[in-house]
């Protein structure tokens, strides 16, 4: 029998997994439901509402009133739904996403402003997902405090493909024989501070002021250069302010 109210009734069929939605407008029946109205079949399936991954399908049907059914205006619908999956693209793509940032790497100059560098990576897209948005990459200035003046005696010639020490900024360059002479070729000061140490030789020690070694309390004893080195032997060497 028609209901004189709308109501909004859920069927479950488990067989099928779906559930039924009727939707029924005001009409006026007896409870004989002599007016005699019927449904109509259910149509087919429509197709899966996703483009991708799980969507909803449904079928639906209409009761058509009968001669003594009194209606309104919408007609009375009944809905199927399904769930369902797309099958030309089962799994929705997946986005790429960004990792964290690296660690910045080292200055490209001591002083006098360079650059250090990030960078992070895109990762998890599959196909048809869109890629990460923004820069991989990622730079600053650094070390913007300014270099120390350049000595006078400081000869640009010695820097060549054959020198073999770089000063701290990674600008300048001295030969290997002026390494460790007690001077300072560097214009920040850093030729003095990487004199290598050999097994069975002495170390060194300088301690600078203003960009040039101070004097020595004690006796500096000069070696022999050997094994190609030309650190100097140093037995006792003791700088001061």
């Amino acid at each position: 029998a028609l209901m004189e109210t709308r109501k909004l009734c859920l069927a479950f069929a488990a067989s099928s997994l779906a559930f039924t939605v009727v939707l029924l407008n005001p009409v006026s029946a007896n409870t004989n439901n002599d007016g005699k109205g019927h449904w109509t079949e259910w149509t087919e399936m429509s197709e899966c509402s996703a483009t991708c991954g799980s969507g909803t399908s449904r079928a639906s049907r209409t009761y058509i009133p009968g001669p003594n059914d009194k209606v309104g205006k919408e007609p009375f619908m009944a809905y199927r739904t399904f769930t369902c999956t797309n099958s030309a693209l089962p799994q929705c793509p997946r986005n790429g996403m960004w990792t964290g940032w690296s660690s910045w790497s080292d200055c490209t100059k001591a002083c006098g402003g360079g650059e250090r560098k990030r960078k992070r990576s895109c990762y998890g897209m599959s196909e048809g997902g869109k890629d990460c948005e923004g820069e991989n990459f990622d730079e600053e200035k650094c070390s913007k405090e300014p270099c120390p003046r350049l000595p006078p005696h400081f000869d640009m010639s010695k820097c060549s493909a054959e020198a073999n020490f770089t000063c701290a900024s990674g600008k300048m360059c001295i030969a290997s024989a002026q390494k460790c002479d007690s001077t300072v070729q560097c214009h920040d000061g850093s030729d003095e501070l990487k004199c290598p140490v050999k097994s069975g030789w002495g170390s060194v020690r300088y301690d600078l002021r203003d960009g040039a070694p101070t004097q020595s309390k004690a006796g500096l004893w000069l070696g022999l250069v050997m094994e190609g080195i030309v650190c100097f032997l140093l037995t006792t060497a003791v700088w001061h302010h």
